[in-house]
């Protein structure tokens, strides 16, 4: 028995990867999904594929993770659609490679919003309940 079923999950960066992969498990197992990431047509058609195939309610809410805005713009449409997370999946995420000095700041600093900031940030506001 699937302990996440008929509740609801929230996946960053579900528009590929990691998060495509975690998104179709929990569909299975018939979890309804909250799918964010940058890419709205990768995501629609996700989020077609898995109600369709297993009976689940999916929504596609479009955010950017590496602007300070994205973690509220996240919360305020589970508020808007009157959606309790119940299980939150941080899963968007990148690395920046090559000689450190090399890096351009803004792409650093991208990275750590994207990797802690907004993980740390959208965490709080689904769960400060």
């Amino acid at each position: 028995m699937n302990h996440w079923q008929g509740k609801w999950a929230l996946i960053t960066g579900a528009s590929a990867g990691i998060g495509t992969a975690l998104a179709r498990e929990l569909a299975a197992g018939g979890t309804n999904l909250v799918l964010t990431a940058r890419r709205r047509d990768r995501l629609a058609g996700l989020a077609g594929e898995l109600s369709l195939k297993h009976g689940i309610r999916t929504l596609v809410c479009v955010a950017d993770l590496a602007r300070s805005s994205g973690p509220e713009e996240i919360f305020t449409f589970t508020e808007a659609k009157n959606i309790s997370v119940d299980l939150l999946v941080n899963n968007a995420g990148f690395g920046a490679y090559g000689e450190f000095h090399k890096v351009l700041v803004d792409r650093l600093l991208e990275m750590v919003q994207v990797n802690v900031s907004a993980v740390v940030h959208l965490t709080h506001l689904i769960f400060r309940g």
